[in-house]
C-alpha cells in the first residue's frame, strides 16, 4: 500500500500520452516529469499541461516520484524497465504501469525483481493522433498481482471515468487481438471502401455514403449480437452475386497497383469465408447454395494466395 500522494512520471510522449495526460490533469493528478527520447516531444507535452519538469533522461526523474507510467511502444517496455531498475528509487513503495494491450506484466520483470509493484493498464480506445480523445466510459483492462497496484488503478479508473475489469496474463494477446479485429480491421475495410467508391464517386471519404449502414450495423450488433446482425448475399446463399463480386475484383486495377488490387480481392474472399462461419454458427449447418459459395471462396483464395 502506498503511503504517500501519487507523484507521477510519464515515460513516453506519443499519441496515447496526450489523451492520458489530459485526463490525469483534469482529474487533479500531480505529474512530476515527462520523459521522452525526443526532447521536443517532452517539451511540447510539458508546456501544454504546465508540467514543471521534462527530460530525455530517466535519471532526471525526481527521487520522490512513486508512480511510473510507461507509455512507450511495446518493443521498448522491457528496455525502459531495465533502465529504471538500475536507478535509485524506493521500489517497494513505487508502482510501475505499462499501457500495452498485447504485452503482459512480465515485461516489467526487472522491476518486479526489485520488489516494485507492477501492472499493465490498457484502455480499449483508438489513438490515431495527438488530438485528445475523451476516455470517459472506455473499458480499461487491469492486469497485476500487486494489491497496491490494483487499488491504485481501481481509483485511477474511477477518477478518469473508465470502466475497469481484470485480465489474467495469458489473456492479454487474445484481448488485444479482439481490439485489432474491432478497430484496425474496420479501418482496413473502410479504406477498401474508399478505393472502390473512388471508381464511382467523386467523394474521397466513404464515410459520407456509408455512415447510415455503418450506424445501423453497429446498432444491430449492440441489440442483437453479431450473428443476428448479419445480412447480405452470404446468408441469402446468393452464389451469383458472390461470383460477380469476385469476377469484378479479379479484373480490377487500382492506380496501376496490381499488388493492392490482388490483396483487396483476397480480403473479400477471406472475409466472406468468415461470414460463412457466422452462418454455420447461427444455423448449425450450411444449405446447398452456401456450401457452393464456400467451395468457390476456398478455391479462389488458394489461387489468389499463390500470386501474392
Amino acid at each position: 500500500m502506498l503511503k504517500t500522494v501519487p507523484k507521477i512520471a510519464i515515460i513516453g510522449a506519443g499519441k496515447l500520452t496526450y489523451s492520458l495526460t489530459d485526463a490525469l490533469v483534469k482529474s487533479k493528478y500531480k505529474i512530476d516529469i515527462v520523459i521522452s527520447k525526443n526532447p521536443s516531444s517532452a517539451i511540447l507535452l510539458a508546456q501544454k499541461y504546465r508540467i514543471r519538469n521534462h527530460s530525455r533522461f530517466l535519471n532526471n526523474i525526481p527521487i520522490s516520484t512513486n508512480i511510473f507510467f510507461l507509455t512507450v511502444p511495446d518493443d521498448q517496455i522491457s528496455s525502459a524497465a531495465n533502465q529504471l531498475a538500475k536507478l535509485q528509487f524506493d521500489f517497494r513503495e513505487s508502482i510501475f504501469v505499462h499501457f500495452s494491450g498485447a504485452k503482459n506484466v512480465s515485461a516489467l520483470k526487472s522491476l518486479q525483481d526489485k520488489k516494485a509493484h507492477t501492472a499493465s493498464f490498457h484502455i480499449m480506445q483508438t489513438f490515431p493522433s495527438k488530438i485528445i480523445v475523451k476516455l470517459n466510459n472506455c473499458l480499461a483492462a487491469i492486469e497485476t498481482q500487486s494489491g497496491a497496484a490494483k487499488k491504485f488503478l481501481e481509483e485511477l479508473a474511477t477518477k478518469l471515468h473508465l470502466n475497469a475489469f481484470y485480465l489474467n496474463s495469458n489473456e492479454k494477446v487474445k484481448y488485444h487481438l479482439a481490439g485489432v479485429f474491432a478497430s484496425n480491421f474496420l479501418v482496413s475495410n473502410l479504406f477498401s471502401t474508399d478505393l472502390l467508391l473512388g471508381k464511382v464517386s467523386k467523394r474521397t471519404n466513404s464515410y459520407e455514403i456509408m455512415a447510415p449502414i455503418l450506424n445501423s450495423t453497429l446498432k444491430n450488433v449492440k441489440v442483437k449480437g453479431a450473428k443476428e446482425a448479419l445480412s447480405g448475399p452470404i446468408i441469402r446463399g446468393d452464389f451469383e452475386t458472390i461470383k460477380a463480386h469476385s469476377a469484378f475484383l479479379k479484373k480490377l486495377m487500382i492506380s496501376e497497383n496490381k499488388r493492392l488490387s490482388n490483396r483487396l480481392h483476397l480480403n473479400y474472399l477471406v472475409q466472406s469465408l468468415s461470414l460463412i462461419e457466422i452462418v454455420r454458427s447461427k444455423n448449425g449447418k450450411l444449405n446447398l447454395k452456401q456450401k457452393q459459395i464456400e467451395k468457390f471462396l476456398v478455391n479462389e483464395s488458394k489461387r489468389l494466395a499463390r500470386l501474392l
